[in-house]
């Protein structure tokens, strides 16, 4: 996976978790203070294995690291688009 790739992926993913966060706040309670958070898609080996690794690479000394294992990702969470230039 070239890094432009590794970087739309993680993008895509950590923006729908974002997303995510927002329809589930109290996830936010579960996550230490100064923690790594990993999202790590288990639908994407590649991209989980190479996070994974990246993750673990740039962790701090006493750092938690949370990983959160994504099942799946849906295409798009917008529908119904209209445009109207004027």
């Amino acid at each position: 996976m070239t890094r432009e790739g590794l970087f739309r992926k993680n993008q895509q993913l950590s923006t729908e978790f974002k997303l995510y966060i927002l329809d589930h706040p109290e996830i936010e309670e579960w996550v230490p203070d100064n923690a790594r958070i990993v999202l790590v898609p288990e639908y994407d080996q590649e991209l989980a294995t190479k996070t994974i690794e990246l993750a673990e690479a740039n962790k701090k000394p006493g750092q938690a690291i949370v990983y959160i294992r994504i099942t799946r990702l849906r295409t798009s969470r917008v529908g119904g688009v209209t445009l109207q230039v004027t």
